[in-house]
């Protein structure tokens, strides 16, 4: 019975930890001012570049990243602005990463008094995973300088319907923009 309970645990815990969405990590400048921060707008990228700023090949993520983005600066309170200057940019981009290699060496060997003999062989994969991450960062109109980044791990496993690739999504904006303004000093 104890051993029925301690797997049951684990695969309650295992299963917690998979929905707690991507990991997010957070840095930004201590010296900037975020509560003079009221009004965004999008970085364009320069005419016939693919700067970083020009979000994901594929349309339907691109519209949905920049949908969320701006539904969650805006129950921070933060308003688009389109037609004067902005007081900060908004830069969002994919960024593909590869897991270091799951590689583990197997050996077997034999020996009779001071004298013996091995052999070992890898096992595994040798190349690593790859995987996506989505990044966003906050660029203070006026200085050009990037204030604020945040990195969702993982944020861009591959989904099978449109609507997992929308709670995934959702989950790494969330959780990007929880500490987005960061506390004030």
């Amino acid at each position: 019975m104890g051993l029925y309970r301690s797997l049951m645990v684990t695969g309650v815990l295992a299963g917690l930890m998979a929905c707690a969405g991507p990991a997010v990590q957070y840095d930004y400048d201590v010296n900037a001012n975020f509560s003079a921060y009221k009004t965004f707008d999008w970085l364009a990228a320069p005419r016939g570049e693919a700067a970083k700023g020009a979000g994901f090949d594929n349309a339907i993520m691109n519209a949905r990243v920049r949908r969320l983005v701006a539904a969650g600066l805006a129950a921070k309170g933060f308003r688009q602005e389109t037609s004067a200057d902005p007081d900060f940019l908004v830069i969002y981009y994919p960024v593909s990463q590869r897991d270091r290699p799951k590689q583990v060496r197997l050996g077997l060997g034999m020996g009779l008094g001071p004298l013996g003999i091995g052999v070992n062989a890898p096992v595994g994969d040798r190349r690593g995973e790859s995987y996506g991450s989505l990044v966003l960062e906050v660029q203070d109109f006026r200085s050009k300088a990037v204030v604020w980044k945040a990195t969702a791990e993982r944020a861009l496993e591959g989904s099978d319907s449109a609507e997992e690739a929308e709670a995934a999504a959702k989950a790494a904006v969330d959780g990007m923009l929880k500490r987005f303004p960061p506390p004030a000093k």
